[in-house]
């Protein structure tokens, strides 16, 4: 599993793009933006940072061989739904539950990240 942490993120980042475009091209369409905040965080959160997790596995494979690359991708790839689903709730019923929890599973899937990254900086090499 270790050896396609990258491409899961990727994949994943990839499923968020064409959701979050699809949602974007939708709005526009209807000219109703009520979710325009979920669409957002879709392309951000759903998009981008699992793009960036999955790079950044890709080009330093010292990344993968931490024992906290698997908690991260799996805190981060839980995290991300139950966050992204909680946005409406928060947003038009007054239910943020789901939303914090959410936001605090991606946090931690952060905060993992970083100690991955600090924990094998040094054998991260730069790709300058």
């Amino acid at each position: 599993m270790e050896k396609n942490i990258d491409r899961i993120f990727i994949a994943i980042a990839l499923a968020y793009l064409v959701v979050g475009m699809g949602l974007g091209i939708g709005m526009g369409v209807a000219e109703e933006f009520a979710y325009a905040h979920l669409h957002a965080h879709i392309n951000l959160v759903g998009f981008v940072a699992h793009a960036v997790f999955g790079f950044a596995h890709k080009l330093w494979p010292a990344l993968r061989e931490s024992s906290l690359a698997k908690p991260q991708l799996y805190v981060t790839l839980v995290g991300a739904p139950v966050f992204l689903i909680g946005l409406p709730f928060a947003q038009f019923h007054a239910q943020p539950l789901l939303a914090i929890i959410g936001s605090l599973m991606l946090l931690a899937g952060a905060v993992l990240f970083f100690l991955m990254f600090i924990g094998k900086s040094k054998q991260v090499q730069s790709f300058a």
